[in-house]
């Protein structure tokens, strides 16, 4: 199945940055993973110590690395990354960036040493067991990929739960958890619920369920948003005919057509295939 997008930010292959977080209909893959030189990092230095030199080298190295994955160039990133590690043998943060640019290139072999290298030196830094849980989650190691998940949002002061929370959850769905996932979502959704992949995620597991008004309630929010997509329209279509609400379905079919007229959408809206196996989740 293919997974809805949560906060919009690009990469040279989706999922690989917070791109959220959804799920069910054709919107991109996930992006479960945060880049390593986020804010949200932690340092490695410790709290109230200035960063050794070697460390702001390798710092300046790793934002360097970043640019470059941005822009689609995953060897000369990787070139960068090693010169990061070269400064500074010890920076997690690095061996975090190798790891999303191996699994970018589909190295998983090497991905997965750099998850493990990064963790051996820190054992509970959060971004690199968010990442690592979603590497295991896209290779189907739904267990592991659940742990690494836990652990990072066990870790005290972790500021970024709600991403956490949204790619946990949309593991949960593709292990076949809908019960775990909504828990889980729903935890994200309660720390940022002005995410709108959190609330198609919901929205997605609750129609799955057969929950069509709490679905309702949590599509209104995405599809009254100036950023509602033909999928994400399309989604509030099922749930309100399932929900035996006339008026959202008839506005969400209205604006799926008039917005988005050549997608698969809209055309499947205008035909009444509205139990077309290739539109619906599953």
């Amino acid at each position: 199945m293919n997974d809805f997008a949560s906060d919009g930010s690009a990469a040279p292959r989706r999922g690989l940055r917070v791109a959220l977080l959804s799920l069910g209909l054709a919107l991109g893959l996930l992006g479960g993973c945060a880049a390593p030189g986020s804010s949200a990092n932690y340092a490695s230095a410790p709290a109230g110590t200035a960063p050794a030199k070697s460390e702001k080298s390798a710092r300046i190295r790793l934002e360097l690395a970043e640019g470059y994955y941005q822009r689609g160039q995953p060897q000369v990133a990787l070139g960068e990354v090693q010169q990061a590690l070269a400064e500074d043998p010890g920076y997690v943060p690095a061996y975090t960036m190798q790891a999303l640019i191996h699994m970018s290139l589909g190295e998983n072999d090497q991905a997965e040493a750099s998850f493990r290298k990064a963790l051996s030196l820190a054992p509970d830094n959060p971004d690199t067991l968010h990442n690592y849980g979603w590497f295991l989650c896209s290779n189907k190691r739904y267990k592991e990929s659940f742990e690494m998940f836990r652990r990072a949002l066990a870790v005290q002061g972790y500021r970024n739960a709600q991403r956490t929370d949204l790619a946990y959850g949309v593991c949960q769905y593709r292990a076949g958890d809908l019960a775990g996932a909504e828990k889980t979502l729903t935890a994200g959704f309660a720390l940022d619920p002005a995410n709108p992949a959190l609330s198609t995620n919901l929205a997605m597991v609750q129609y799955l369920r057969h929950e069509y008004p709490k679905a309702l309630f949590y599509i209104r929010r995405v599809n009254s948003a100036p950023g509602a997509s033909a999928q994400t329209l399309w989604l509030g279509v099922l749930i309100a005919r399932k929900a035996n609400d006339a008026t959202d379905s008839a506005a969400w079919s209205q604006e799926l057509i008039s917005k988005f007229p050549d997608s698969v959408e809209a055309i499947a809206a205008q035909q009444g295939r509205y139990d077309d196996s290739a539109l619906l989740p599953h």
